[in-house]
C-alpha cells in the first residue's frame, strides 16, 4: 500500500502555510486598556485571559495550517494504491469487454450467494482495476447479447452504473452471440488488442463457431468458470395429461422430473397445484436420475385450469416449479352433415364420429356435435373457430357456395368420401375447396377392409394433429385396414399438402388453406364401410384432433409449454384494428402486433422472457379489464440449463483458438488468481475532513474577544 500524487506540482502550495504561522505571530500584539478599580483583582484576570487565549491560538494555528494542508493536497490530487486480488488475465492498461452471463443456470446457489451475483461482484472488480483512461465495456447475454450503458467509455462510473441495474434472466446461454458481439464492438471502435472477460458458471452452452473467426488474433478470451461443478438440481422434465373417456373417469397427470448433479436418488416429494388451491402430494422415487409420478383427479376439469408441479427447494430454484394447464379445451360446436342416414343409427355415416366427438353425459370431452341437415346447414351463418364435418355427402352443389364462403371467413371443413360421393361431382362443385383434384375409386383386398393389407403410415409427429400419439398410439395406424379409397391427383392446390398417407404412398389425410380457413379432406369413409378406423383406439383422438386443429383452438388448448425465449403462434381478432394482448406471470399486459397476422389469421409472440402461465386475451372494444380469454400457454426454465451440464472444455477450447479458460483444474483451468494495483482517491475524504477543520476554526475563532 503506498500514497500517489496526480499533480506532485501542487505541494508548492505548501509555501502557504507560512501565512497562519505570520498572522499567529502578528495577530495578538494589540494592547487592550481595562479600566478597572482594583489593580489586585485586574492583574489575576488578566493571567487567566492570557492562558485561555494562548491555548485557543494555538488551536486555531493548527488548524489553520491543516485547512492549507488538505487544500493543497486535494488539488494535488491525494491516492491511495495497493495490490489486491483480481480475476487472472487482467491488465489495467488494455482495453477490456466483460461479457456478463444472465442466463437461467446463472441463478444457481452456492454458499457465497448465487453465481450471478459472483459474477457481478467480479465485473466490478475488474473494472476498479483498470486504469482511469483505460476503455472498457460490458455486454450481458444469455440468448441474445446487449451492450450495456454507453458502451465501450472509459466511464467506469456509467458502466457500474449499469451493472447495478442489470439482473440475471431465465433464458439458455449462447456464447457465440455473446463473443460475435463483442467482435463488433471491437471493430466498431477500431481496436484491435483487447482483453474479454467471459463471467458464467462453466455450464454447457451454444458453442462459438467460424464467426468468431472475425475477432482479431490480438484479442484475449479469458473463460471464468465461476460455479465450479455441478451442484444439485431437480426439475420437471415433461408432463403428460390424458382424459377418461368413460363416465366418471377424471384426468391424469403424469410428471417426469431428472435429477442432477449430486442431487442423489433420494425421495423427495412432489406437490401439483391447481388454479382453485387443491393441492396434491406424492413422492418421487429416483432411480438412473429419472422418476415419474402420476396424479389422478377425480373430476375433469373444465375450461383452461392452470396448474404446477412444485419440487423442494435445491441448487437453482427458478426451475423448481412447472407451470402447465390441465386439459385447457375451450368448448367448441361442430356441426356434421350426414349423406347417408341408414335404417338404424349403428348405420348412419357420422354414428362412430359423434361418439367419439362426444361420448355422452359424463365425458370430459368440450366438444359438442350436433347432426343437421344439408338445408339447416345453408341457413347457419358460420365463420372464424367454427368447424362443419362433410361426410359422404351425395352432391354438395347446393351447399358449395355457402362452404367456400364459410371456409374464407376462417370456418374449418372436414370432408370425407364414401360410397355415395361421385368424384366428378365434387371436382366441379367443391374445386375451389379440395387440395387435390379426386380421380377414381381404388379397392384393396376385394373392396373389404378384412381382406385388405393396406394401412397408415406412421404420422408427422411434429405436426399439432398428431403430437397427441407421441406417447402412445403411433404403432395403431399401421394396423388401420381400408377396403376402399379415392385417389386423387399426383399435384395438389396451392397452399394445400399431404398430412397423412397410406402404407401405399397414396393420400389419405390432406389439407388446405382458403382465405382465413382451412380444409381437411379425408379420401375414405368416416364409418365402418371402407376401413375398420373408427373401430380403432386412434380413432377418437384423431377426431378430438382434426376438429380442435380446424377451430384454431389445438395450439392453444392442448396446453403447450415452451422454451423461454420462444415464439409461439397465437391467433388474433379478424379486425386487425381490435386489441389483443398477452398476460404475463407478472400480471403485466403486453399487447399483440395483429397488423402482423398471416393470412390464416395467427400472429408471432415473442416476449417469453420468464417461466409460468401466459393468457391470450382480446374482445370487448379493448377493454382490458373484461377481454375474453382466448389461449393459455405455459413457459419454462429451457432443460438444457437445468441439467447443469459442464461446457466441454477441450471443445471450447478448439471452437475459440486462444482462448485461457480459468476454472478447476480437473477440468484444465487455471484456477490461481491473479492480482492487479488498485487505485482510490482520497478526494472525498480530504474534503469531508476540510470541511471539519473550517467549521472548528470558525466556531473558536467567534470566540474570541
Amino acid at each position: 500500500m503506498g500514497l500517489h500524487l496526480a499533480a506532485p506540482w501542487m505541494l508548492l502550495g505548501l509555501g502557504l502555510l507560512s501565512l497562519p504561522v505570520l498572522a499567529h505571530l502578528t495577530g495578538y500584539q494589540e494592547v487592550h486598556t481595562v479600566d478597572f478599580p482594583s489593580l489586585r483583582f485586574l492583574r489575576a484576570s488578566q493571567l487567566k485571559v492570557r492562558r485561555r487565549t494562548r491555548v485557543e491560538a494555538l488551536v486555531l494555528l493548527i488548524l489553520r495550517l491543516l485547512a492549507v494542508s488538505l487544500l493543497v493536497l486535494l488539488f494535488a490530487g491525494l491516492s491511495v494504491t495497493w495490490t489486491g486480488a483480481s480475476l487472472a488475465g487482467l491488465d489495467p492498461s488494455q482495453t477490456t469487454v466483460v461479457l456478463l452471463d444472465v442466463s437461467a443456470s446463472m441463478h444457481t446457489r452456492t454458499e457465497d450467494g448465487s453465481v450471478y451475483e459472483k459474477a457481478a461482484e467480479e465485473a466490478h472488480r475488474l473494472l476498479d482495476g483498470l486504469g482511469q483512461e483505460t476503455l472498457a465495456a460490458v455486454i450481458a447475454f444469455d440468448a441474445e447479447a446487449r451492450v450495456l450503458g454507453p458502451g465501450m467509455t472509459a466511464s467506469k462510473d456509467a458502466l457500474g452504473a449499469a451493472l447495478d441495474e442489470l439482473t440475471p434472466g431465465a433464458g439458455p446461454t449462447r456464447l457465440d452471440n455473446a463473443l460475435r458481439r463483442a467482435g463488433e464492438l471491437l471493430r466498431e471502435e477500431g481496436i484491435a488488442g483487447a482483453n474479454i472477460f467471459v463471467l458464467s458458471d462453466g455450464t454447457a452452452t451454444s458453442l462459438p463457431g467460424p464467426t468468431t473467426s472475425s475477432i482479431s488474433p490480438d484479442v484475449v478470451v479469458h473463460y471464468h468458470d465461476l460455479l465450479g461443478g455441478r451442484p444439485q438440481n431437480r426439475f420437471v422434465d415433461g408432463v403428460e395429461t390424458q382424459g377418461g373417456m368413460k363416465r366418471g373417469e377424471g384426468l391424469r397427470v403424469e410428471a417426469h422430473v431428472v435429477s442432477t448433479g449430486t442431487a442423489g436418488d433420494e425421495a423427495v416429494p412432489l406437490t401439483l397445484r391447481l388454479e382453485d388451491g387443491l393441492e396434491v402430494v406424492g413422492d418421487l422415487a429416483f432411480e438412473g436420475g429419472t422418476a415419474s409420478r402420476s396424479f389422478t383427479l377425480p373430476i375433469p376439469p373444465s375450461g383452461r385450469p392452470k396448474a404446477q408441479l412444485i419440487l423442494p427447494e435445491d441448487a437453482l430454484p427458478i426451475d423448481d416449479r412447472h407451470a402447465f394447464t390441465l386439459q385447457g379445451e375451450s368448448q367448441l360446436d361442430v356441426l356434421l352433415v350426414s349423406g347417408d342416414g341408414g335404417a338404424q343409427p349403428r348405420d348412419d355415416e357420422v354414428y362412430y364420429l359423434e361418439k367419439a366427438l362426444q361420448p355422452g353425459p359424463g365425458s370430459p370431452s368440450r366438444i359438442r356435435p350436433r347432426v343437421v341437415t344439408a338445408e339447416e346447414l345453408r341457413r347457419i351463418d358460420g365463420g372464424r373457430g367454427d368447424v362443419v364435418f362433410l361426410c359422404n355427402v351425395a352432391d354438395p352443389r347446393p351447399l358449395a357456395e355457402n362452404l367456400i364462403d364459410f371456409v374464407k371467413r376462417g370456418g374449418g371443413l372436414f370432408v370425407a368420401v364414401g360410397n355415395r360421393v361421385d368424384p366428378d361431382r365434387y371436382n366441379q362443385s367443391l374445386g375451389d375447396l379440395l387440395p387435390s383434384r379426386f380421380t377414381e375409386l381404388k379397392t384393396r383386398g376385394a373392396g373389404t377392409f378384412e381382406l385388405s393389407p393396406l394401412g397408415l403410415a406412421v404420422p408427422p409427429m411434429d405436426r399439432d394433429e398428431f403430437r397427441v400419439f407421441r406417447t402412445g398410439g403411433a404403432n395403431v395406424f399401421s394396423r388401420v385396414r381400408f377396403g376402399k379409397v379415392i385417389g386423387t391427383e399426383p399435384s395438389v392446390q396451392k397452399d394445400s399438402e399431404v398430412l397423412l398417407r397410406y402404407t401405399d404412398g397414396l393420400p389419405a389425410l390432406l389439407e388446405r388453406r382458403v382465405g382465413e380457413g382451412r380444409v381437411l379432406l379425408f379420401t375414405s369413409s368416416i364409418d365402418d364401410d371402407w376401413t375398420d378406423l373408427p373401430l380403432r383406439s386412434i380413432f377418437v383422438s384423431l377426431m378430438h384432433q382434426a376438429a380442435r386443429s380446424l377451430s384454431g383452438t389445438l395450439a392453444m388448448d392442448s396446453a403447450g409449454v415452451f422454451d423461454v425465449g420462444s415464439r409461439v403462434t397465437l391467433p388474433v381478432p379478424p379486425d386487425p384494428s381490435e386489441a389483443a394482448w398477452v398476460r404475463a406471470p407478472d400480471g403485466r399486459d403486453l399487447a399483440m402486433d395483429t397488423a402482423s397476422a398471416d393470412g390464416s389469421g395467427m400472429a408471432q409472440f415473442a416476449a417469453t422472457h420468464w417461466p409460468g402461465h401466459y393468457a391470450l386475451y382480446w374482445g370487448t372494444g379493448g377493454d382490458r379489464s373484461a377481454g375474453i380469454l382466448r389461449a393459455v400457454f405455459s413457459v419454462r426454465v429451457p432443460a438444457s440449463e437445468s441439467r447443469l451440464i459442464p461446457v466441454q472444455t477441450d471443445a471450447l477450447l478448439q471452437s475459440v483458438p486462444g482462448l485461457v479458460f480459468h476454472g478447476a483444474a480437473d477440468q484444465g483451468g487455471k484456477d490461481q488468481p491473479g492480482e492487479v494495483l488498485r487505485t482510490a482517491s482520497l478526494a472525498p475524504w480530504l474534503v469531508v475532513l476540510l470541511g471539519l477543520v473550517l467549521l472548528t476554526e470558525g466556531w473558536l475563532g467567534g470566540r474570541r474577544p
